[in-house]
């Protein structure tokens, strides 16, 4: 990481700071961070989802690098690995996939002693593809993505996330120049995704019929929806 982890005193610190801008309703969270990790989790989601990215990341960073204690309970091991993931997630938005990525292998290799209630091995696996090719490494993230199309595939995932790796493959293919999969990958996951933005279909299927396919592809990938609104 670029800066030097927080300790436990930084942290409490930070608690205090940030404790007046949260409601009566919320503010019990805060008073809960102190010794939960669960409630630092859902504190350091609020603060990104408020704008707050500096103390959002002390407070991951400071799960992320604290190290495991003999005996301690496995929902603390399961915080630590998901400050990780939303860590890394907080790092590829600031497009630092060198800083994201060491983070996410460390969550792979230790899945099956903290394993992810909403985080399949292969939804991490597929990040580090993204971060291989945030990097420039354009061949690596497609093996990869491929790798974990197979493996889906094999276990018989569900389509949203058949649908989000072929959406990553297709954009991948696409950064090689190789329009014809990039176009096959992502219409298959046009086809699997629980919604998708109609206006912007229109426009790309007639960006797609005047030859403008990078174009296409683009809104195509945009219009994909993953997640069903509300």
């Amino acid at each position: 990481m670029s800066n030097a982890t927080p300790d436990e005193n930084d942290i409490q610190e930070l608690l205090t700071y940030i404790r007046p801008w949260f409601d009566r309703d919320t503010m019990f969270l805060v008073d809960s961070a102190r010794h939960d990790w669960a409630a630092r989790l859902a504190i350091a989601a609020a603060l990104r989802d408020s704008g707050h990215e500096q103390p959002a990341q002390a407070l991951l960073a400071s799960m992320a690098g604290s190290p495991p204690v003999a005996g301690e309970a496995a929902e603390r091991e399961s915080a630590r690995q998901r400050a990780k993931i939303e860590l890394a997630d907080l790092y590829m938005d600031q497009y630092k996939y060198d800083e994201a990525e060491p983070l996410l292998w460390q969550v792979r290799e230790q899945y099956r002693e903290a394993p992810q209630d909403d985080y399949l091995r292969e939804d991490i696996s597929l990040l580090i593809a993204q971060c291989r090719f945030g990097q420039g490494f354009v061949q690596e993230a497609i093996d990869r993505a491929d790798e974990v199309l197979r493996k889906l595939q094999a276990i018989d995932a569900g389509a949203t996330m058949l649908a989000k790796t072929h959406q990553q493959l297709g954009w991948f293919q696409l950064h090689k120049m190789d329009v014809p999969s990039a176009m096959a990958h992502m219409k298959t996951a046009m086809k699997l995704a629980p919604e998708l933005d109609r206006a912007l279909i229109e426009q790309a299927v007639a960006a797609e019929s005047q030859g403008r396919y990078e174009e296409a592809l683009q809104l195509y990938f945009d219009a994909i929806r993953l997640e069903v609104s509300s």
